[in-house]
């Protein structure tokens, strides 16, 4: 059982670490990320992929978006 249990964290810890946190491209660390805070990092991101991951049309990635966009592949996951 217990290695079992092991055998999940460690797979649920590697999956998340490819993933960007926002934390690294948020830089005026308001919990949200920028077009502009994107691109900083990922200058191949496009307007539109922005876009599409932007799904409550705030202008602006939270967590969830960031992490669905890069799941889709829309944006990087490694930095």
């Amino acid at each position: 059982m217990k290695t079992t249990s092991l055998a999940a964290a460690l797979l649920i810890a590697g999956s998340t670490s490819a993933f960007a946190n926002i934390d690294a491209l948020d830089a005026n660390e308001d919990g949200q990320v920028t077009m502009e805070e994107l691109v900083a990092v990922y200058p191949d991101v496009t307007a539109e992929d922005f876009s599409t991951a932007d799904a409550d049309a705030s202008g602006t990635l939270d967590a969830d978006e960031l992490a669905a966009a890069q799941e889709a592949g829309s944006i990087p996951s490694e930095m």
